[in-house]
């Protein structure tokens, strides 16, 4: 048996004991993009558009232009990834960096799960620009109008955050200055241990569950290196996203390394969450 099937087939014992509300779901199945990047910026696999896009602007994010290389600001760095290479980026505001996002995230108007996963290696104090920071952002308009994010705060000593905003009308129908929300009213996780580091890879997940349900039972948890560090819940989750307009940004006013980026179109348990940081191979291999 080759190396590949023992892998395959020690992954599926682990999902036959592996059971999520009552019933077993397939992991990879329930994947709808991963970017390894080994050697390039397009996506190993999509359920949409796995090409790599820059815009000059975000006001000019509407005409993307395709980039089937690296540049100043993104490149693949070899052998410095989790597994393989790695993407590096080393940008500020502008230009904007991102995967279209439509059937890429598995959005639905009723009944919404999903996980995100992937992995950053960087120094948040000595290595970000000025300013907030986001690696990733998922939204069809604004970080605080319908937006899934992690970012790092412009403060002296950075803070990282997990960031899960519903549509403005719902969770900021005042539409309030940021500094004027108090702080047990932000849809964020904080999570205030300095665990990134330049040389040692940090994994990053969040999951979510119940949005779009109409109600207040949005839920959605942080996880870090496989740990359940917070959750988010009693809220009305309602995000409305235009899939044609609906983006994966990357790298927004960041500098570092990215790896494994991993997009599913369910809530992954914890047990699933601690495996895919426990796995001593790329995620392309359980693919395969």
């Amino acid at each position: 048996m080759s190396y590949k099937s023992i892998a395959a087939f020690t992954f599926a014992l682990f999902l036959s004991a592996c059971s999520e509300n009552g019933h077993q779901k397939n992991f990879i199945e329930s994947l709808t993009f991963y970017a390894s990047y080994d050697g390039e910026l397009q996506a190993d696999f999509a359920k949409g558009d796995p090409n790599f896009y820059m815009s000059p602007t975000w006001a000019g994010r509407n005409e993307p232009v395709l980039m089937q290389g690296g540049n100043e600001h993104v490149a693949i760095h070899k052998n410095e990834g989790k597994y393989g290479d790695a993407l590096w980026i080393d940008n500020s505001w502008t230009p904007v960096y991102f995967y279209k996002g439509k059937e890429n995230i598995k959005h639905r108007d009723s009944d919404w799960s999903g996980t995100v996963s992937f992995w950053m290696r960087l120094d948040p104090d000595e290595d970000l620009p000025a300013g907030f920071s986001d690696p990733l952002l998922l939204t069809d308009s604004g970080w605080n109008d319908g937006a899934l994010f992690v970012d790092f705060t412009d403060d002296a000593e950075r803070i990282f955050r997990f960031a899960f905003f519903a549509d403005r009308d719902i969770w900021d129908p005042d539409l309030r200055d940021w500094d004027d929300v108090p702080f047990e009213e932000r849809p964020m996780i904080e999570f205030t241990e300095p665990v990134f580091s330049r040389d040692e890879w940090t994994h990053v997940a969040f999951t979510f569950r119940n949005f779009n349900s109409g109600g207040s039972d949005g839920e959605a948890y942080g996880y870090i290196n496989g740990k359940h560090i917070g959750v988010l819940s009693g809220r009305d989750q309602t995000i409305s996203w235009n899939p044609d307009l609906l983006a994966i940004w990357l790298g927004y006013n960041f500098r570092g390394y990215l790896d494994e980026l991993a997009i599913f179109n369910r809530e992954l348990s914890q047990t699933e969450i601690e495996y895919i940081f426990s796995l001593e191979q790329t995620l392309g291999n359980l693919l395969n």
